[in-house]
């Protein structure tokens, strides 16, 4: 199975050898289809028949878990060729987890006041006599 990423751009390659038909005025194209969508990614097959095909980032046009069916078409001299095929799925390369371990909504408050000390002294009180 391939896998395919919406978060990253990719390059599918591979060696493409023809009989009878010239590589240099061939074509290639990958065509990824799903139950609610086909894309079609053009390429490039150089001399020596390495064909080379980007595939943009698929963040906004499949989701991820998507699966389906991707091929690889060569029209070579008015001849179409379909000498790939695979089922595919769609994966994020980078992924974050955040797993929050406790929530509390209790709320502690310190009060922190200053603190006053009063301290008193005493006076013996002696009651005055009359003498009168």
């Amino acid at each position: 199975m391939y896998t395919l990423y919406t978060d990253k751009q990719e390059i599918f390659e591979c060696s493409i050898s023809l009989e009878g038909a010239s590589v240099k005025n061939s074509q290639a194209r990958l065509i990824v289809e799903t139950d609610h969508l086909n894309l079609l990614f053009k390429g490039t097959i150089n001399e020596s028949g390495k064909c080379t095909i980007p595939i943009k980032r698929l963040k906004n046009l499949i989701d991820e878990s998507s699966t389906g069916q991707i091929r690889l078409e060569v029209i070579a001299d008015d001849t179409y060729f379909t000498p790939w095929e695979s089922k595919f799925n769609v994966k994020t390369a980078k992924k974050l987890t955040v797993e929050v371990a406790t929530q509390s909504n209790k709320v502690t408050l310190k009060e922190s006041a200053p603190t006053v000390t009063v301290k008193t002294t005493q006076q013996p009180i002696v009651p005055k006599h009359d003498n009168s």
